[in-house]
């Protein structure tokens, strides 16, 4: 890919730029978070922080929707995160997408959906919306004061996402609007209020 096509991909120049991966490991995982800092990783310092071992995303309030961006582009893989959502909130794993306004780390594209009520579903932020609607009983799987486990497949137009090892939804999504490549991304919601913590962030690149 071209630097032009890159920016066009990212949506915006004032980036540090696509940031070099670590090594793969021997099964391929390549590991996004290195457990102390934010390498990688670019954000709103108000919000995003490393703390015992895992990315706190907190604020007192906000007025949109932020996130921390790794902005390296995707096509097919898996992708593995732990997550905590200690006192409720809504978060979100971005995948397959873009940055839209780089001044605030604002983003569009799929996402992997973290909340009460969306737990395991599939939005399409600033996009299509529910793409895949949240499983009850997917939900009832997911610890409040523990870590989670959230797995995201994408291969081709086919998407599916696994909560605490229970497949959440899949789709087959074609089209004009499809997303095929893209960067990925978490999210802090407005209006804040709330903590959201992340770890053991890997991925392994599918071979097309």
């Amino acid at each position: 890919m071209t630097r032009l096509a890159f920016l066009a991909l990212l949506g915006a120049t004032t980036f540090q730029g696509k940031p070099p991966l670590p090594a793969p490991d021997a099964e391929g995982w390549i590991f996004l978070f290195n457990g102390k800092d934010l390498t990688g990783w670019e954000g709103d310092a108000k919000v995003w922080r490393v703390e015992n071992g895992a990315i706190s995303g907190r604020v007192d309030k906000i007025g949109y929707n932020t996130f921390l961006v790794y902005a390296h582009p995707f096509s097919d893989f898996v992708l593995e995160a732990k997550f905590i959502l200690p006192k409720g909130g809504n978060s979100g794993i971005q995948y397959r997408s873009v940055v839209t306004d780089p001044a605030r780390w604002v983003v569009g594209g799929y996402q992997a959906d973290i909340g009460a009520g969306w737990y395991g579903a599939l939005y399409e932020e600033r996009g299509r919306g529910v793409l895949i609607k949240a499983d009850p009983e997917v939900a009832k799987t997911v610890k409040a004061d523990d870590w989670n486990q959230y797995e995201i497949r994408a291969e081709g137009s086919k998407l599916r996402h696994t909560l605490n090892g229970k497949v959440s939804g899949e789709i087959d999504d074609k089209g004009d609007k499809a997303r095929a490549e893209g960067i990925l991304a978490l999210q802090y919601h407005a209006p804040g209020n709330f903590e959201i913590r992340f770890k053991d962030i890997r991925i392994k690149p599918l071979a097309k």
